[in-house]
């Protein structure tokens, strides 16, 4: 059988059709990503009116009402077609239902229909096509949301079918009361139907296998005339599923503690070492380059071994950069701490690759993943709050010398002693650090993780593209978000010792403060999510308010000036987490992981903000102005939760 795929362009016209015309093989049609292009009418015709036509696939296509129109007219008329596979189709359930009653319940030729991944079946519009069509042989209703009173209306359905062959109800919501009565069903018996696939997503439990097996043409069935009950493999049982789902929840806290240790490892080390803000800066760009050169590495790994892999992995490499603070010390100097925090940050770059869609789109329905993603986020600044606390306490030794005192320290033989006590602080919090890391990987490595999170070769739904406008300006807005981020919070002490004349450890406090408005924000946005306002309408209100925040922090640099900096945090807390969701949503399982990448490359914004803030700090010797840089990033994130609103309307108003 001959194949012919058109997807993009080629669906806005017919000259592909009609060149594959040379030969008189049967041919296959695969229709797919059309985005929000509708198919002109020409082409269904060219497709239906050729009698060498035997299957027909549309697969991630955006339908209409047109369409609908279109193909219920020729299905009814159809003559030639044996199968018809609809794979992730975006539709309206009026439409679909156009396609089932007034077309496919009225074919005469199609013996094997596939409905897989579709948000708006109606199981009672199916039950219908049960009950009326007599050609049908196998039918797969695969990943399609069916309720346990939808799956009641099918079985009853089955009673007055006697055409039916096989039939795949696996990945619904399907009790075992449902299972117990489509079980009844087949041992009846019933006048054809011999075997049922069931394999629920709510329940591990026995599955009815099917039995089709296929050739390049045709589909076999087996002699045997009994129906079989095989007990298989079952997905890892709703416990397992839920275990999985905290154990990397908790990894958002853990990476937050390594992420805003930093900012006290900036003031700890231009102490011990003696250094300036932009060599100080360099911690970020050490850290956030790891981020940047591992995450495409990573995606590799998640698509080759899947999640589970890829945050094991990663928990291995945070450990082991954080031990390798204790060597580091030792050495005495600052390019060891610097790669041991670039060997933190490529593990980090595994975890975040990873667990971020696996959170945003393997835990639930896409129409949720912004509230689901911000939520488990709300997690990691707890994560940044223990480690501000950590660094304050523990590693902060609150000894501020003045000129005075060093040189007398220096005259005494004691200030290199002192650098190196103040040094040797770091060591402690972070190997206990690396430790709890390598536990925790012990712990995901003895935990089933759900099977399906473990990518597949075939795509299962959502568009496969990732030149999209959206996910392009992604990329930048995450950029902007993470440079002004690291750059706010990195700069935070600094610019109240400076401005407001307090100590390292009351700056230490105020960091702490300021994160804790930080997951304040990030529940409060969580919460307003839930209770319906827009992701991306909250997007830009809060961008917009940071960016006259920002303003005030530069014009006014006092205490009103820092209260202004303190609150930034409040409303920077929804952004990663949602600029994240918006940049994946609608995208396949394969191409999630790749876009998922490119978002966590986009880190990279931290290592260029932080330094270049330093510099200019230093060539206007004013903290305050270097504040101009988070304040433009604002004012690009603002502009890019505007355009997704309006393209994601747009999107929601065609489906």
């Amino acid at each position: 059988m001959h194949e012919i795929h058109l997807s993009g362009e080629n669906l806005s016209s017919t000259s592909v059709l009609s060149s594959s015309n040379a030969n008189d093989d049967d041919i296959h049609v695969i229709l797919s990503a059309n985005g929000t292009a509708k198919i002109i009418p020409n082409l269904w015709t060219s497709i239906f009116t050729n009698n060498r036509l035997r299957c027909l696939s549309l697969v991630n296509l955006q339908l209409y009402q047109s369409d609908a129109g279109v193909l219920a007219k020729y299905l009814c008329e159809q003559v030639d077609l044996v199968e018809l596979i609809f794979d992730s189709v975006s539709q309206s359930v009026y439409s679909f239902d156009i396609i089932l009653n007034e077309g496919l319940q009225k074919n005469k030729s199609i013996q094997k229909l596939t409905l897989s991944n579709l948000q708006n079946v109606d199981a009672a519009t199916i039950a219908s096509l049960i009950r009326h069509n007599n050609t049908i042989k196998h039918l797969s209703l695969t990943h399609d949301n069916i309720s346990p009173d939808g799956a009641a209306l099918i079985a009853d359905a089955l009673q007055s079918n006697s055409t039916l062959i096989s039939l795949d109800l696996s990945h619904n919501c399907i009790t075992k009361n449902e299972e117990s009565i489509f079980t009844q069903i087949l041992h009846g018996p019933h006048p054809s139907l011999i075997h049922i696939k069931m394999n629920n997503d709510n329940n591990s439990n026995i599955e009815i296998s099917p039995i089709i097996s296929q050739d390049s043409n045709t589909n076999v069935l087996p002699t045997e005339c009994e129906p079989m009950l095989i007990e298989i493999e079952s997905e890892p049982n709703k416990k397992y599923q839920y275990l999985s789902t905290i154990l990397v929840t908790f990894l958002f806290f853990l990476w937050g503690i390594p992420n805003q240790l930093n900012d006290v490892l900036i003031r700890q080390f231009s102490k011990a070492f003696i250094l300036s803000r932009f060599e100080a800066g360099l911690v970020q760009s050490a850290f956030y380059m790891g981020y940047f050169l591992w995450a495409l590495p990573a995606a590799y790994i998640l698509r080759r071994w899947g999640y589970k892999t890829g945050i094991i992995l990663g928990l291995f490499l945070f450990g082991t950069g954080s031990c390798l603070f204790w060597p580091a010390a030792l050495i005495g100097q600052y390019t060891p701490f610097l790669i041991s925090l670039f060997i933190i940050a490529t593990g980090l770059a595994f975890l975040e690759t990873a667990a971020n869609p696996f959170i945003a789109n393997a835990t639930g329905p896409a129409s949720s993943s912004e509230k689901r993603l911000n939520i488990a986020q709300a997690f990691n600044p707890l994560g940044a709050i223990t480690g501000v606390l950590i660094g304050t306490l523990f590693i902060f030794s609150g000894i501020e010398l003045n000129d005075k005192q060093i040189a007398q320290m220096r005259l005494n033989k004691t200030y290199d002693n002192y650098l190196k006590q103040e040094t040797l602080r770091v060591v402690r919090p972070y190997v206990i650090l690396g430790g709890i890391t390598f536990l925790w990987a012990i712990l995901i490595a003895f935990v089933p993780f759900p099977t399906n999170t473990k990518p597949i070769k075939k795509e299962e739904k959502g568009e496969n593209s990732l030149c999209r406008a959206l996910f392009l300006f992604s990329i930048i807005a995450q950029f902007a978000y993470v440079g002004a981020q690291v750059g706010t919070w990195s700069y935070f002490m600094q610019y109240a010792q400076d401005y407001v004349d307090v100590g390292e450890k009351i700056g230490g406090y105020l960091l702490t403060g300021t994160l804790i408005m930080f997951a304040l924000g990030r529940l409060t946005s969580a919460l307003l999510m839930h209770f319906g306002f827009s992701p991306s309408i909250l997007l830009t209100l809060f961008s917009l308010i940071n960016v006259l925040l920002i303003v005030i922090t530069v014009l006014a640099p006092n205490s009103f000036g820092l209260a202004a900096l303190f609150f930034t945090s409040f409303f920077m807390s929804l952004m990663y987490p949602t600029i994240f969701a918006l940049g994946i949503k609608d995208m396949s399982g394969h191409t999630t992981k790749l876009a998922s990448c490119l978002l966590v490359m986009a880190i990279i914004g931290g290592a260029v903000f932080t330094p270049l803030m330093g510099l200019i700090s230093e060539e206007t010797k004013q903290l305050s102005v270097a504040y101009t840089l988070p304040g433009v990033a604002y004012l690009i994130i603002a502009i890019y939760a505007l355009l997704a609103y309006v393209l994601t309307t747009e999107r929601n108003t065609k489906t």
